[in-house]
């Protein structure tokens, strides 16, 4: 979509003048005093003056409440609004029981979420709203901010959704929606390969997009698609029958940085990793649960734990290595301990780990 304005027509301007050459295409534009039915391209909102939306100008509102019959009016013409606005690639949205489509360009990057609770300024409503952040415009409201986050989530998931059948062949739109279910929540994802009982490769984070298709994917060539906490996996066949199980498991939001979220930690656990983070170390970084115990490793580093996770009250704490991203690094964590006064000794037991013990306060 490429305009032939003037680089210093304000983005809005240009926006209104490709979608209403889009649209003409297929449907009238309303002109006052010399058609009298149609759409028109607008925006009233003085605070942002970009947020632009369709708006159909005569004919009949709604279809009459007590009728089941073909609609009518305005109300049959927004979904082919809509449909040739999201096929062109515009970011649309589309309030059930409103008639106007608030359209704007899709960003350049997006990565990151397109639908976020925020706090109501609006007279009159409830205290949270869902607001699409490409249109501007808002999609729900809600009485809590943990009701607008759920609902921003379920926004999220569909727009995904459409975005992959977009991208993808109808005879996987079903399995799109099953592994749609399957994932459950969250918009960025970790994909890790499992080659052996201990072989297991780093993740790679992706888009949820991605994980949507490759498990729809995976159902419809008839894979056993399973679930362990947060985690889906399936089997993928490998060269020489060696197969290899894919995992997809969403990033955390509150990961464990650090410590292994399974096990009670105190002040001294958190001391220590504070000093060994500020020396330049890397921690370890547990995200969701994988069942059984287990929890998603999502970077590899030190970790600190109580001495005993049974009871806090015995002195010390144990420090060791998970994962072997960074080789040799956590050789340095008893002299940075030392340096601010803890006592470090080498476990005996367990070769490259440490039981440290706080200065004496």
């Amino acid at each position: 979509m490429t305009s032939t304005l003037p680089s210093t027509v304000p983005r809005s301007v240009v926006l209104a003048a490709r979608v209403t050459t889009l649209l003409a295409r297929s449907f009238p534009e309303y002109v006052p005093g010399v058609v009298h039915e149609g759409f028109r391209v607008e925006s009233l909102d003085g605070r942002e003056p970009r947020r632009m939306f369709v708006r159909w100008h005569g004919g009949t509102p709604t279809r009459p409440v007590w009728t089941h019959g073909p609609a009518l009016g305005r109300e049959k013409y927004k979904a082919g609004i809509l449909e040739a606005l999201t096929r062109a690639g515009y970011a649309v949205t589309s309030v059930p029981g409103r008639m106007d489509v608030y359209v704007a360009d899709r960003p350049h990057d997006t990565a990151g979420p397109r639908f976020a609770p925020v706090a109501s300024d609006i007279p009159f409503t409830a205290p949270w709203l869902v607001m699409d952040l490409w249109t501007r415009a808002h999609v729900g409201v809600a009485d809590t901010e943990e009701e607008a986050t759920a609902e921003a989530m379920y926004a999220e998931r569909r727009h995904t959704l459409t975005d992959a059948r977009m991208v993808t062949v109808p005879a996987l739109y079903d399995h799109l929606e099953r592994a749609d279910e399957l994932l459950g929540d969250g918009l960025a994802w970790w994909r890790r390969e499992r080659h052996g009982a201990t072989d297991y490769r780093d993740p790679v984070r992706h888009e949820r997009i991605d994980a949507l298709v490759a498990v729809a994917n995976a159902l419809r060539a008839g894979r056993e698609v399973l679930g362990a906490g947060r985690m889906v996996s399936y089997a993928e066949p490998g060269r020489n029958g060696a197969g290899y199980l894919v995992q997809w498991v969403p990033k955390s939001a509150a990961p464990a940085v650090g410590y292994f979220p399974g096990w009670p930690r105190g002040s001294a656990e958190g001391d220590a990793i504070t000093l060994l983070v500020n020396g330049g170390l890397h921690p370890v970084c547990y995200g969701e649960p994988v069942g059984d115990g287990g929890f998603m490793c999502e970077a590899s580093g030190f970790m600190v734990s109580a001495a005993d996770p049974a009871d806090l009250s015995v002195p010390g704490v144990t420090l060791s290595g998970v994962g072997t991203e960074r080789p040799g690094e956590l050789e340095r964590a008893p002299e940075i301990l030392r340096g601010a006064g803890w006592r470090v000794e080498p476990d005996a037991a367990w070769p490259g780990t440490w039981t440290a013990f706080p200065p004496a306060g």
